[in-house]
Formats: C-alpha cells, structure tokens, sequence
C-alpha cells in the first residue's frame, strides 16, 4: 500500500465525517440545542469527538488490508497504526478525569448505587443495539448455525455490556463483526466498580502518589502484563482534576504556546520512535495535551468546534457501531469480488460509508443514547440523603 496514498485517504475520510457533524450542528435543531456551550466543558467535548474519529479511521485503515488480502492486522502504517491506541489512551484519560473530578467534589464519597446504575443507563441502551447489529450482520453472513442451543452459553456472555470478554460462538468470532471495539468495556465497567472505593485517594493530594507509581512501575515494566498500561492511563486522566485546580497552572496550560508545546512533545515522540509507540509511552506523548485541554485549552478554537464537539456529542455511537457497518459493506464487497481496488477507489468507498455511519450515530444518539442519557444525569444530580 502507498502510504502517502493511505495518509491523504484517511485525511480524506476524516474530514467528510467533520463536514457531516457541521452540517448537523448547523442544521438540525436537535444538535443546536444540544450543542448550546451551557456548562460544558467544550474542549473535552472536542476531544472526545476526535478520540472517536481517530478509531474508525484507524480500523478503515485494516478494512483496506482485510478487502485486499484477507488478513485484519498492522499494514505498516506508522501514524494510521498509532490512531487506535491513541483514541482509545484519549476515552480511558477522559473516564479518570472526569470521574475522578466527581469524586473530588463528593469530597472522596461516592454513592455506588447512583453511579453505578448511571452508567448502567448510560452504556446498555446502545450496547444492545449495537450487538443486535452484529448479530444481523453476522445471520446474514455466516449464516444461523452458530445459534444452535450448544452455543448459548457463549451468546449469553455478550449479555454484560462489555464486563465479561466476548468468546467464539460455535466458531464465529463475532467481535470480528465489530472491529472488537467492545473489549475497552472490560476496563471502563472495572473502573466504575472500584471508583467508590478508590474515591477517598481523590481528598487532596493523595491521587499524585499511588497514580506517579504505577505509571512509573508500569513505564519500568514491572507491570506489564497483557494490557496493563490500559489501566494505568486511567490514573494519569485522574491526575488532571488535581494539576488543573491550581491556578496558576491552569492559566498556563491554556496560553496558546502550551498548544503548540503539547504538540511538538507529541508528534516528536511519534517520530523519534519511529511511530511505534507503547502503550504507556503513548499515554505520555498525549498526556501534556490532554492536560492542556482538561484545563480548556481548546487548541486554536479546533477542539470548542460545532463539528468537533458534535462529534463528541455521538461519540459513544461512533465508536461501538463504525465496526458493524464497515464490515458489513466492505464484508459485501468481498463477496462481490471487489478485492482489487485502488487506494483511491477504497477510500472513496470508505468516506462514503463513514458517512453513513455518522448520519446514523446521529441518529442513535438522538433516539437511542439521549433519552437514557437525560435519566442518567437525572440520577447523579439527586443530593445524597
């Protein structure tokens, strides 16, 4: 594969998927009203529609390889490579910044039941209809044999929202129908089921300890297990509530210079390494930006967008359902034996899909997620008795 070629296609693809957010946030009152600037905190909101883009553009990137060969893996790609790691290290930053920052208002109490049973009403509305989904897709192309009665306790474990890993049912992988975007549920479910009793670390000061040693324990490898920097990302987005309380700092991170700082950091890692990155290394890289924009830096207005932030609005939608209608549609060029396509030719394609998927995010969130949403910020708002 060209990797110029690859790099203007995914840039191609990005962009009509941001002109399709403008164009909601401008036209369709629904996400006027919702992209009204209120309380929000616009610069998350931005990144959160970024982190999201970043996945799918990364997965249409492996798209490409399993069309043309038959194989889903690294087509080496540096930056395309770097894009799915870097959204997913983006939405577990985001989950201990923002929960933590709960946490530190509560004054490190936390009602379990309340958050809990908000974040129950948050994911399993759409979860579920994401996993309707695969399940259509996957009727229609590896056909019913794999529901046969010896097979439900394997379709039972796709019943918990991501808490319990998805296995093969009856020989069909059914995350492949996905993109196995459902695995980074395992990690978000495990840190709201500890959240309450990590909550009396968030008083103070006392994050900065434990989170500073297990980032470095885990940059040292002592703990690197499968995944284990995943988990550690989470505390670096926990550091933020506290750094961003100060206000000198603050004002700092928000000056125009720290954007650019934040980015030469990250992109002169990217390529000092080559564009192989681990996991924590990669957290590092983004952790100065994040911070930037955790303290409403919203680099050059890029990340306080209508487009942007809509994004980010269906944010949740694009990630858990990208993986379903590419492979569907690139699923039903295979069988078509269209297998031979230019980097052109597949990018077009693939624009026009994400397209697609973005109107019908749109929609999902509007129909599916908000309705939920509403209730689940509802809940969380009640005082605690």
């Amino acid at each position: 594969m060209n990797f110029a070629g690859e790099l203007a296609g995914a840039l191609a693809l990005m962009l009509t998927v941001i002109a399709v957010a403008a164009g909601l946030g401008r036209y369709v009152p629904f996400y006027q009203r919702e992209l009204a600037v209120g309380q929000r905190e616009l610069a998350l909101d931005g990144l959160r529609g970024l982190a999201a883009l970043m996945v799918m553009t990364h997965h249409s990137f492996h798209f490409h390889r399993w069309l043309t060969t038959g194989i889903w893996g690294n087509a080496g790609n540096g930056p395309l490579q770097l894009m799915g790691p870097a959204g997913v290290i983006i939405f577990f930053m985001l989950t201990g910044h923002l929960f933590w920052g709960k946490a530190r208002a509560a004054n490190g109490k936390l009602n379990a039941w309340k958050l809990w049973r908000g974040r129950f009403l948050r994911i399993a509305p759409l979860y579920f209809f994401s996993l309707l989904l695969v399940l259509l897709v996957a009727l229609l192309q590896a056909g019913a044999q794999w529901l046969a009665p010896a097979n439900w306790p394997a379709l039972l474990r796709l019943l918990p929202l991501g808490a319990v890993d998805w296995r093969l049912v009856g020989g069909a992988d059914l995350g492949s129908y996905n993109a196995d975007v459902v695995w980074t549920l395992w990690y978000e479910w495990r840190f709201y089921l500890l959240l309450p009793f990590l909550a009396w670390f968030a008083v103070g000061r006392r994050i900065i300890f434990p989170a500073l040693l297990l980032y470095m324990l885990g940059f040292t490898n002592i703990l690197f297990q499968p995944k284990m920097e995943f988990v550690l990302v989470f505390f670096l987005g926990m550091l933020c509530p506290l750094l961003t309380g100060n206000k000198k700092l603050r004002d700092g991170l928000r000056h125009p210079a720290t954007a650019v700082a934040a980015l030469a950091w990250l992109v002169g890692a990217c390529i000092w390494s080559d564009w192989n990155l681990s996991g924590v290394l990669l957290a590092g890289a983004f952790f100065p930006a994040f911070l930037a924009a955790a303290a409403s830096n919203d680099f050059f207005g890029s990340l306080s967008h209508p487009a942007t932030r809509c994004l980010g609005a269906i944010s949740f939608s694009l990630y858990l359902l990208h993986g379903v209608v590419f492979h569907l549609v690139i699923g039903t060029m295979k069988a078509g034996g269209l297998t031979t396509l230019t980097s052109l030719e597949y990018w077009f394609a693939a624009s026009v899909t994400a397209m697609a998927t973005a109107l019908l995010c749109a929609g999902t969130y509007r129909w599916i997620e908000f309705p939920f949403l509403s209730a689940s910020h509802k809940i969380q708002a009640k005082p605690t008795a």
